[in-house]
C-alpha cells in the first residue's frame, strides 16, 4: 500500500469521507485483518483444532514477526535476548532458567506471539458483529455473527484452541485449588463454569517462540530435556499467564457477548429480545457467581482471585487491591445483563436481577455478606477530591487497616475515560458539580495527552507518567490507538449528554465545542497510527524501529492499528509495542461506527440519572 506523509491539513480532509472508508480506513479491510487465518499469511486469528472447538476461528492479542523482535527489540540496549530453558520433571513445565539474561524477553515476545486477551477477544467479537449489522463479511463469505459466537464456545470449553488430544472442559478457569490458590475474596469456587477464567490464554500450553526454526533460534539455549516426548524441544516454552482478573471477564463474559447477542437477536430484528438460554447469556449468568463474591464491604470488586501474580515480577496481587477502570468495565456489563434478563422477561432471572441490583446500589448479596455498591465506589472511594478526577484503584476493607487506602500509582487514562463513558455526563455533575466531567477530560488531557510540536493534541497514552502532556512539555512520551479510542469514545460521549443540557446550563454550550475540538483532533491523528502510515509520520521519527517496514507489513487487502507509538513499559506492568493489535483495530472499527461498548446497542444515553 502506498505510503504518504500525513499532516494535519491532509489529516483534516478526510473527515468528511463516509464510514465505509472514514478517517478510520476501509472497514472491509480491518475486518479483512481481524478474520485472517495467521498461519496461512498476516492477519491476527487462526482455526482451532481441540475438541469441540476444532476448525473454528478464534482470535489473538497481535501480529508479530519473528524479524521484529531479532532485529529491533533484541537489539536494543540493555537487552540481551540469549536464554537458557529447562525442563522440569516435578511440574512439566520447560521456562527459561532463573536469572537467564533473556528470560523475560522470552517470555513477553512468546506471550504476544501466541497468546490471546480474553479483554482483545471480546473487542474483536463486538467489532465482528459491529461490522456484521453494516453488511460486511468474513472469509470466504462467512457471516461474521457466527465467526464472533466463536468466542462463546472457546469460554464455554475453558480450553485451548489447539490443545492436544482430549482437552479438560474448565481448564482455563481459575478454580480454587486444596492449598487455597485462587480464593475469591476468602471463598473457594471449585466448579469452573462459576469461576473466572484466566486472562490470558494460549493456544497450546506448548507455545512457539518466534524464533523456533529462524536464524535466530541461536539465542535459545536447551537444557535437561525429557527423552520419551518430542513435544518439548527447542523454541518450545510452556504457558506462565494464569491470573483470574475482575475486569477481563468482565469484557468477555458481559460486555463483548452480551452486545454481540443483543446485535444478532434485537437489532437485527431476528427477536424481541436474546434468547435466556443462549450461551452467551448463561456464561454471563454463571460467572455472576465469582463476581458477586469478590464485591468488597464498600462497594469495589477485588481485582484478581487470591493467588494471581502481578504483572511484572514474582510477587502475588493483594487479594485486597481493587481496580478502578476494572469496576467501571463491571459496572457496564452488569446494566447490559441487567437489561438483557429484563427483555427476556422470566420468572427464573429475579434472583440473578437482585444479585445484580445489590451489586450496583448496595445492600446483601447472595453469600450474606453486605455492600455499599458499586455506585457508592465510584462516587465516595475511587473519586479523588483533590485532583478531580479517578484514583487508580486501591486497597478496600483489608484486615487490620483503614478501611479503603488509595493506590499511590500513577494516574491510568482508560481509568477515567472508560469510568466517565459508564457512569456518563449527568451522574458525575450531580454528585461533583456541573460541568465536573468535562473538567475531567481537561486535566486528564492536560497530563495523559499526546501532542505534537505545535500543541495539538493527538490522541492519549497510558497514564500520568507517560511523558505526553503538556504539563512538561514531553513530546518524547507515547500514544496508543487503543487509549485514543477509548477517550474518542468518552468525548462522544460527553457531547451527546452535555447537548441535553444547553437550555438549562449555558456553559454546556462552551464544553461541546471544546470537546468537538478535542475530538475531530484525535479521530484524524489516530490514524497516524495504522500501519500503513506508521513509518511516514515525522513525530515518530525518533521512536520507531529502523526499517520498520521490513520488520512489520500486511496484505494489501488488510488494515490494522498499532498498540503504541514505539516499545514502551507501561507503568501498570506490561510493554507496549508498535505492534498491529486486535484491541486497536477493533476499537477503530467501533469508533468508525459511533458505537459506545460501555452502553447496550451501542448509544450514549446515559447509563444512570441523578436521583432527585
Amino acid at each position: 500500500m502506498k505510503k504518504t506523509i500525513l499532516s494535519s491539513v491532509i489529516i483534516a480532509s478526510c473527515l468528511s469521507i463516509s464510514h465505509a472508508d472514514s478517517q478510520y480506513g476501509d472497514m472491509q479491510s480491518i475486518v479483512n485483518f481481524l478474520t485472517a487465518d495467521i498461519d496461512k499469511g498476516t492477519g491476527v486469528s487462526y482455526v482451532a483444532t481441540a475438541g469441540e472447538l476444532k476448525g473454528k476461528l478464534l482470535p489473538l492479542s497481535y501480529y508479530n514477526t519473528e524479524r521484529y523482535w531479532g532485529e529491533y527489540v533484541c537489539r536494543l540496549r540493555g537487552n540481551n535476548c540469549k536464554v537458557t530453558d529447562q525442563y522440569n520433571p516435578g511440574d512439566y513445565t520447560l521456562t527459561p532458567i532463573e536469572n537467564s539474561p533473556g528470560g523475560e524477553l522470552q517470555t513477553e515476545r512468546v506471550s504476544v506471539n501466541y497468546g490471546s486477551n480474553i479483554y482483545d477477544s471480546a473487542i474483536w467479537q463486538l467489532a465482528l458483529s459491529v461490522a456484521a449489522t453494516h453488511g460486511l463479511k468474513g472469509p470466504e463469505n462467512k457471516s461474521l455473527f457466527d465467526i464472533a459466537n466463536n468466542q462463546n464456545q472457546l469460554l464455554e470449553q475453558g480450553y485451548n484452541g489447539n490443545a492436544p488430544n482430549n482437552p479438560t472442559s474448565g481448564s482455563n478457569r481459575g478454580v480454587t485449588t486444596p492449598n487455597g490458590v485462587f480464593e475469591y475474596n476468602g471463598q473457594s469456587i471449585t466448579n469452573p463454569e462459576h469461576a473466572y477464567h484466566f486472562r490470558m490464554i494460549t493456544r497450546d500450553w506448548l507455545s512457539n517462540d518466534p524464533f523456533i526454526n529462524t536464524k535466530y533460534a541461536d539465542y535459545i539455549t536447551i537444557k535437561d530435556l525429557p527423552t520419551d516426548n518430542p513435544l518439548y524441544k527447542k523454541g518450545k516454552l510452556t504457558w506462565t499467564d494464569w491470573k483470574p482478573i475482575t475486569g477481563e471477564n468482565s469484557w468477555a463474559f458481559l460486555i463483548g457477548p452480551l452486545q454481540s447477542a443483543y446485535l444478532q437477536y434485537v437489532k437485527s430484528g431476528a427477536q424481541n429480545a436474546v434468547p435466556l438460554d443462549s450461551v452467551p447469556v448463561q456464561n454471563a449468568i454463571d460467572i455472576l457467581h465469582a463476581f458477586s463474591r469478590m464485591q468488597s464491604k464498600i462497594g469495589g470488586v477485588y481485582y484478581a482471585a487470591k493467588g494471581s501474580m502481578q504483572n511484572h515480577g514474582d510477587q502475588p496481587v493483594d487479594p485486597y487491591s481493587v481496580s478502578t477502570e476494572n469496576n467501571a468495565s463491571l459496572l457496564s456489563g452488569l446494566l447490559i445483563l441487567k437489561h438483557i434478563l429484563i427483555q427476556g422477561n422470566n420468572s427464573q432471572t429475579q434472583a440473578h436481577l437482585k444479585t445484580i441490583d445489590v451489586m450496583i446500589n448496595g445492600g446483601v448479596m447472595p453469600n450474606r455478606k453486605t455492600t455499599e455498591g458499586l455506585l457508592s465506589y465510584f462516587k465516595k472511594y475511587a473519586w479523588d477530591a483533590s485532583t478531580k478526577d479517578f484514583h487508580q484503584g486501591g486497597l478496600a476493607n483489608k484486615t487490620g487497616e483503614p478501611h479503603w487506602i488509595p493506590s499511590t500509582e500513577p494516574k491510568p487514562v482508560d481509568g477515567n475515560t472508560w469510568t466517565v463513558a459508564v457512569l456518563g455526563q449527568a451522574l458525575i455533575d450531580s454528585w461533583h458539580g456541573f460541568g465536573t466531567a468535562y473538567t475531567i477530560w481537561n486535566k486528564m488531557k492536560a497530563w495523559g495527552g499526546y501532542y505534537d510540536d505545535r500543541d495539538q493534541l493527538w490522541g492519549v497514552g497510558y497514564s500520568s507518567i507517560d511523558g505526553n502532556g503538556l504539563d512538561d512539555g514531553n513530546r518524547s512520551g507515547i500514544m496508543s490507538a487503543e487509549w485514543t479510542a477509548g477517550a474518542i469514545n468518552m468525548l462522544n460521549v460527553l457531547i451527546a449528554q452535555y447537548s441535553t443540557q444547553k437550555a438549562s446550563h449555558p456553559d454546556a454550550k462552551e464544553y461541546i465545542a471544546s470537546l468537538q475540538t478535542d475530538l475531530e483532533s484525535m479521530e484524524a491523528h489516530i490514524n497516524t497510527l495504522r500501519v500503513a502510515n506508521y513509518s511516514s509520520v515525522k513525530m515518530f521519527d525518533s521512536v520507531r524501529p529502523k526499517n520498520y517496514d521490513s520488520l512489520v507489513s500486511l496484505n494489501e487487502n488488510q488494515q490494522a492499528y498499532l498498540y503504541s507509538s514505539k516499545r514502551y513499559f507501561i507503568p501498570f506492568g506490561w510493554y507496549a509495542n508498535p505492534l498491529p493489535s486486535t484491541a486497536s483495530t477493533s476499537w477503530a472499527l467501533l469508533m468508525n461506527y459511533k458505537y459506545n461498548p460501555f452502553t447496550l446497542g451501542g448509544g450514549y444515553i446515559p447509563n444512570f440519572q441523578p436521583r432527585i
